[in-house]
């Protein structure tokens, strides 16, 4: 009788090449320490797939499943059979360097949060190693899961996953180390571990499960995967596929190779690869060059959360990437319903061309600008106003609105009750330059906060209003 099993405690980590099986015998290359994904026709029942051997759910609403015996495999009711392999990540620890977060600057990333933009309610997905309970970023950690051994435990003993977590979602007031959505929803969804006897898992197969996880249990808007493998997948592909027909934006490290090779899944065509930057704008030496490079981003000397309140600084396209994907969190708190599609024209429009004109191989369409992002998401926008947030160095209401098109200074109210009483107003409001203006205010204890916006005292029409809690 096959054995299904739709949670695993095994673990594997196989150094090999992609394998395409064609023909139809496959006895000769059974192999009892290898495993294998297979993946079934159309109306094929898993039942049928093959005789006493374990199978493992990795995507079956696409028939997508992992089994370690091939050898009574019929060829006829698969689409393809690929090795499980290993998966590398893309970094290098530099710990002598001074902290110092110069990478913002390069990006002009001030420019989203100016309006009051870091990537609020936007889940991140950083398929990677877990995360640490770092004070830099357990503010923003909502959960995650193990998928090597199908647990709730998603603790970081290689460090890989918590830097990477902090690049995109670390908390404001940490002064070394701010995430480019700094307000996001960071879900650590772990699929490679390490202990005494050196990596566990780390294969394509959790890989995959990770990708099913974040899509379907966690509801992430987007995934940033900062590893890959050099053998191109069809399982992986599948696996990506999955998720970006589901309305998921995956970001992806070309890799740290220095050379030419592609790795997957950021030189796949459905995926934002990003390279890596100096702090001069010049190609990292370390950064991937092909065609699978989209953007670029800061990669060198990148400030970086250790441990549990440390902090360091890396070098890496591992870095590069959720640098990309907290921005890409703010586009989406702007615009919430921004497709892929639209995600990356907006990065190619508005990117700081580097290196040849145009799209190349060691820049993509350049370097990723934050200013020019705000600019084009919000052209024919005469008004944007943020979303309430209560500021973290002072703990004050706040809402920040950036004028188009040369509309007037709008009006601003702050008014708090309780129940129906009214206990306070203020409607005083502050410049910020460039258009963008802020209201603020203290709220009293558990009393309700209401706010309403005005395009100007001489034309009193309602622009927004809300009540926050």
């Amino acid at each position: 009788m096959i054995k299904l099993k739709t949670k695993s405690t095994s673990v594997t980590f196989i150094i090999t090449v992609l394998l395409f099986v064609i023909g139809s015998s496959i006895n000769t290359m059974a192999d009892e320490n290898t495993e294998y994904l297979v993946k079934l026709k159309k109306n094929i029942n898993v039942l049928n797939l093959c005789g006493n051997t374990d199978v493992e759910e990795l995507i079956p609403e696409i028939g997508l499943y992992m089994i370690n015996d091939i050898s009574n495999v019929n060829l006829s009711e698969v689409e393809y059979i690929e090795e499980n392999t290993s998966v590398k990540l893309f970094d290098t620890y530099d710990y002598s360097t001074v902290l110092q977060q110069s990478e913002f600057p390069l990006t002009e990333i001030s420019s989203i949060w100016d309006i009051g933009v870091y990537g609020s309610d936007i889940t991140i997905g950083i398929i990677d190693s877990g995360c640490s309970q770092h004070k830099g970023i357990i503010g923003n950690l909502k959960g995650g899961y193990n998928f090597i051994n199908n647990s709730e435990d998603y603790s970081d003993n290689i460090g890989h996953g918590t830097a990477v977590s902090g690049v995109a979602g670390a908390v404001y007031g940490q002064r070394k180390v701010i995430g480019t959505a700094h307000k996001s929803n960071i879900i650590a969804l772990k699929f490679m571990d390490k202990n005494d006897s050196g990596i566990l898992g780390g294969s394509l197969e959790q890989m995959i499960k990770a990708i099913k996880g974040g899509v379907d249990l966690y509801n992430c808007d987007i995934l940033n995967i900062s590893s890959g493998v050099e053998n191109e997948s069809q399982a992986l592909k599948d696996a990506i596929d999955y998720a970006v027909d589901k309305g998921v934006i995956i970001v992806a490290a070309v890799g740290n190779d220095g050379d030419s090779r592609y790795n997957y899944p950021a030189a796949y065509n459905n995926v934002i690869g990003v390279g890596s930057v100096t702090s001069s704008k010049t190609h990292s030496d370390f950064s991937n060059n092909n065609d699978s490079v989209f953007i670029t981003a800061p990669g060198n000397k990148i400030n970086i959360l250790r441990g549990t309140s440390a902090t360091t600084t890396g070098n890496g396209t591992s870095y590069s990437a959720p640098y990309v994907s907290g921005i890409i969190a703010d586009m989406k708190e702007i615009k919430p319903d921004i497709t892929l599609s639209e995600t990356m024209k907006v990065l190619s429009v508005t990117a700081e061309d580097l290196g040849d004109i145009g799209k190349d191989n060691l820049y993509g369409y350049g370097l990723i600008n934050a200013n020019k992002i705000v600019n084009y998401l919000l052209a024919n926008t005469d008004y944007y106003i943020s979303n309430p947030d209560v500021c973290s160095e002072d703990s004050l209401y706040e809402i920040r609105i950036k004028c188009g098109n040369n509309s007037n200074v709008p009006v601003g109210i702050w008014a708090e009750y309780s129940g129906e009483i009214l206990k306070g107003v203020s409607t005083k409001i502050t410049p910020l330059g460039d258009d963008i203006y802020m209201i603020r205010y203290q709220k009293s204890g558990s009393n309700d906060l209401r706010y309403f916006i005005w395009e100007s005292f001489e034309n009193m029409k309602p622009i927004k209003g809300g009540q926050v809690k």
